[in-house]
């Protein structure tokens, strides 16, 4: 039995039109990068935001969302009663993909992963992050108690409670 030409043919335009269309690195590894982040203590508030102040995601630990490759990230992660911690998630290297592009790709498989991104690999993939306790400004210190509880809605709330010697007196304002 013979195949058609007509049908040799689309198949070749259609094999064609994904070499060339498409890069090595979208295919292998995609336009966008899994982020996973945790902390200590859990359910804290996670905010990702590009470099240029746009919001990507927020949600609460742990957490894990994709990210795209194209862009630089700052990592806010916050606790009431904690100090926030901030982390940046960098361009760190080219993906090993991207130079496929040099085989089968082409010229327009490097275009396509430049633009998207996928040419990227971002670092860190993996956040983990320990809060501390925030304390109060100024020159008096004092030792707090943070307690935790959630509320009837499911969220995370504290209290922060001074610890004072035996014997000290709370001034009145």
């Amino acid at each position: 039995m013979r195949v058609p030409s007509v049908l040799v043919l689309a198949f070749i335009v259609l094999f064609a039109i994904v070499v060339l269309f498409v890069g090595c690195a979208t295919i292998m590894k995609g336009s966008d990068q899994q982020v996973r982040i945790n902390s200590t203590p859990a359910s804290a508030k996670v905010m990702i935001k590009t470099t240029g102040g746009m919001t990507v995601f927020e949600g609460t630990t742990p957490a894990m969302t994709k990210i795209s490759r194209k862009n630089e990230y700052t990592v806010t992660v916050s606790l009431e009663g904690h100090k926030d911690a901030t982390v940046n998630i960098m361009k760190e290297s080219i993906e090993g993909w991207f130079w496929g592009n040099l085989l089968c790709g082409g010229v327009i498989g490097i275009i396509v992963d430049a633009s998207n991104g996928a040419m990227h690999h971002l670092s860190p993939d993996e956040i983990s992050v320990t809060l501390t306790t925030a304390y109060l400004g100024g020159k008096q210190k004092a030792l707090y108690a943070v307690f935790h509880a959630t509320d009837r809605e499911g969220q995370l709330r504290s209290l922060a409670v001074p610890l004072m010697p035996n014997g000290m007196q709370v001034a009145q304002q």
